[in-house]
């Protein structure tokens, strides 16, 4: 048997000070289960891709969503933990 590490950020802090982007992104009814596990993890990839899908006219949230995906490049190889 071999015990293996996942490398994860915390949703939190990947939409901190961006709440508009956050309630944004909960309300696309993106393609997982938010589940009821101690960790739900998911890609930043999924993420990215729910992202580049969004549209809006409102600057404020689109500077947020802009300031999530450039933070979601330092994620390279790590996963999102929704922290349900």
């Amino acid at each position: 048997m071999e015990i293996k590490t996942c490398r994860f950020v915390d949703a939190s802090d990947l939409f901190d000070g961006c709440p508009d982007a956050w309630q944004m992104f909960m309300d696309s009814d993106p393609p997982f289960s938010w589940g009821d596990a101690n960790r739900t993890m998911i890609t930043a990839e999924l993420i990215q891709d729910v992202i580049l899908d969004f549209f809006t006219e409102d600057e404020n949230i689109e500077n947020q969503l802009d300031k999530v995906l450039n933070r979601l490049q330092l994620t390279h190889g790590a996963y999102i933990d929704l922290e349900n």
